[in-house]
């Protein structure tokens, strides 16, 4: 189960929204690897998506380029054992970030997560195919609780919960109020994601249609 899969919204919304995460699986492509080696081919993971314009990377075990002081600090942080991550918000790029991920054949486990259709159109592109398909059933029970929709979809773009409710409100009210723009907005949201699986510019085009603000 990826953290990054419960994410809402519209096919509109969600189409500029692809989450790559890569991590060797325990005991299966991490045995008889160096350990330098394990922590060279993750950095090598976000140096690709870099080089084909993801938008943000992230390291789950230490942080994200907020955090770090930028994305060489994503990068020197990055050890073995880490999940790493990179986020597109073009399905353009996505293809040409899995090309190289299988052409650099890199060894380890990795899961991206979006639109259904739209992935299997990335795979075949790629020339990929799907080891294992996972689905978000989404949220069941008393979901009158929920806060409004718009609200949801930023805070389940971060899988562990750490960009909140509250902290969703906090922004709004400061765009609303001028003290901040909707891109700024999107990126201060994007901050307290420590995996650093936030879109800050979906979070940003969000916070436009909450606010009307620009």
């Amino acid at each position: 189960m990826s953290h990054t899969l419960h994410r809402r919204g519209s096919v509109e919304s969600l189409k500029d929204d692809i989450v790559f995460l890569m991590m060797p699986a325990h005991r299966y492509n991490d045995v008889d690897v160096p350990q330098a080696e394990l922590g060279a081919r993750l950095r090598r993971f976000m140096e690709l998506g870099m080089e084909k314009g993801c938008i943000c990377i992230g390291n789950a075990s230490t942080g994200n380029e907020y955090t770090l002081g930028g994305e060489q600090g994503v990068l020197d942080s990055t050890v073995e054992g880490a999940t790493v991550h990179c986020v597109f918000d073009d399905q353009d790029k996505a293809i040409e970030f899995m090309k190289a991920l299988k052409e650099e054949d890199l060894g380890l486990s990795v899961v991206v997560s979006g639109l259904f259709d739209m992935l299997g159109e990335c795979c075949r592109k790629s020339g990929l195919t799907p080891h294992t398909v996972e689905y978000s059933l989404g949220v069941w029970g008393s979901t009158s609780q929920l806060p409004p929709e718009p609200v949801l979809e930023i805070n389940t773009m971060c899988g562990h919960g750490m960009v909140s409710v509250g902290r969703i409100q906090d922004v709004i009210d400061k765009i609303q109020k001028g003290r901040m723009t909707c891109e700024e907005g999107g990126r201060e949201l994007g901050k307290t994601c420590t995996c650093g699986i936030f879109n800050w510019k979906r979070a940003g085009e969000i916070l436009q249609r909450i606010t009307g603000a620009t």
